[in-house]
């Protein structure tokens, strides 16, 4: 990570605390990806900015989600900014107007938040807010042609890490590199998705927390989600079929071959509707714990009182076929401590990916590879 900053006083340092806007372009539906932008915003709140800094937080902006929890974490205060009448993609312009200092922690070419640097560089030195940066070289390298410097930052020490607890194996588990040990019969299949938020029951705060501090539960990977709930031996409730209705947890009885060729990416939700990690259940051990399959009618005549009936199809979308999914439901969260070796097994993409979870799942672990009834791999 690059700073650079003209050769004058730190900010603040003898005056009042400076007033600083902190300005990124978007980190899109999966902030958890972005560890590197993370740490740079933990690097300047608590290495490099004086005590009491005055953060300008504007709505709307990339940063403003995760401002009040560095003020309390790293000392600073919150100066709310009115955006009222601003547009939104002129509201990072508004923190710069304000600001003593401007922190770029990122700012992708084209973006409006490099355009809004570019036209800060053509200020005279006098009347421009000082300028560090984070971002990438070639800005770097613009400000060292106007004569700015540029110095290498130390990742910040992470503190407080609170990794969630793996649980001993309670049996040795055994990788299996045949897909055939979860042919259909009396499989039920759930699949692990990436948490593009706090996991299920956990707070914004523990969140933001382990986001800005770079803990490990702040990996929010599908591979992490498999992980949590290995640990915890339980499958959180998430989706609510029934609005108003208990929370459950979903299962498909379709073959995984099927399931995985019907594997697509849907924009609207920024993910793919299947990943090749999760969880596969005896059927029976699931049925004797209140799980039962799904009634699917007609759109026309789903009442949505009954929390094990779906649609057959979206009425906006009648080419989606919702009933090939064959989906099983468990109302509430699934306690599967009691889960022995032979009524469960753990699913993952690759080689790797198992011996990372086969030294913690009490279940044996299959490594999909080609599986799919076209033969191919998984992509």
């Amino acid at each position: 990570m690059h700073f650079p900053g003209p050769e004058q006083r730190r900010p603040g340092s003898d005056s009042q605390p400076p007033r600083v806007a902190i300005v990124s372009s978007g980190l899109g539906r999966w902030p958890h990806r972005h560890r590197d932008w993370f740490t740079a915003l933990a690097t300047v709140c608590r290495d490099l900015l004086p005590p009491a800094s005055r953060l300008l937080s504007v709505p709307g902006t990339t940063v403003q989600p995760y401002l009040s929890r560095c003020a309390g974490l790293f000392d600073h205060r919150i100066d709310e900014v009115d955006a009222t009448g601003t547009q939104r993609h002129e509201r990072d312009r508004l923190a710069v107007s304000q600001s003593d200092l401007v922190v770029i922690l990122s700012a992708r070419p084209g973006s409006r938040t490099q355009q809004l640097i570019e036209t800060l560089l053509t200020n005279p030195p006098v009347v421009r807010p000082e300028i560090w940066s984070a971002t990438d070289p070639s800005l770097a390298r613009r400000f060292s042609s106007l004569g700015w410097k540029a110095r290498l930052l130390h990742p910040v020490p992470v503190p407080d890490c609170h990794p969630v607890p793996i649980s001993p194996k309670r049996e040795p588990g055994r990788t299996r590199r045949d897909d055939r040990s979860l042919e259909p019969h009396d499989w039920l299949l759930h699949c692990t998705r990436e948490c593009s938020g706090p996991w299920p029951g956990q707070s914004r705060r523990d969140y933001l927390d382990d986001l800005i501090l770079g803990r490990p539960p702040g990996d929010h990977s599908v591979l992490a989600s498999l992980l949590r709930i290995i640990a915890q031996r339980r499958l959180r409730a998430v989706s609510r079929p029934v609005q108003g209705g208990p929370l459950a947890v979903s299962f498909s009885a379709c073959p995984l071959a099927s399931l995985a060729s019907r594997r697509i990416f849907r924009p609207h939700r920024g993910r793919w509707d299947f990943e090749p990690y999760g969880i596969a259940i005896s059927r029976n051990w699931l049925s004797a714990r209140g799980g039962r399959p799904v009634i699917y009618r007609p759109p026309d005549s789903f009442s949505g009182d009954d929390p094990f009936e779906q649609p057959t199809h979206a009425r906006t979308q009648p080419k989606l076929d919702w009933t090939l999914e064959a989906e099983w439901r468990h109302l509430g969260d699934l306690d599967l401590r009691s889960l022995s070796a032979t009524r469960g097994r753990v699913f993952v993409a690759s080689e790797e990916d198992a011996r990372t979870v086969d030294p913690v799942s009490p279940w044996p672990v299959v490594v999909l590879g080609r599986f799919r009834q076209d033969g191919s791999s998984i992509q």
